[in-house]
């Protein structure tokens, strides 16, 4: 029932997102593997978009940091690096998406002892 909500918020014409992440009945932030579960459900949704649309773009890099939340570190890097790949390609690549991405990746490689990339 999270997944249907959250879909049908998202085609209601919100494209941050929030339905993925925060409950629309009470407005908490989920966690843990609901949390997770959610941003896959997200991704799964929008995978087959164009990849510089903003929803393809928001829903990916949400799911590279629950990634990396999750332990699961070199998943997280090549999601981040996917989507860093054609964040460079458009325009205003220095966008608040960009900024996260970039960020989460930095972070999967520090946890990942990556330094010199990091």
């Amino acid at each position: 029932c999270r997944v249907e909500a959250a879909v049908h918020k998202s085609r209601s014409g919100d494209a941050s997102g929030s339905g993925w992440q925060v409950c629309v009945t009470c407005g908490q932030g989920f966690t843990g593997q609901m949390r997770m579960g959610l941003a896959e459900a997200w991704w799964g949704t929008v995978q087959d978009l164009d990849e510089a649309s903003e929803k393809r773009q928001t829903a990916g890099t949400i799911l590279a940091s629950r990634l990396d939340e999750m332990g699961r570190h070199a998943e997280s890097e090549a999601m981040a690096r996917e989507l860093r790949a054609v964040q460079q390609r458009m325009p205003g690549p220095d966008s608040r998406t960009a900024m996260n991405t970039a960020h989460i990746l930095g972070n999967a490689l520090f946890s990942q002892k990556k330094y010199v990339e990091a």
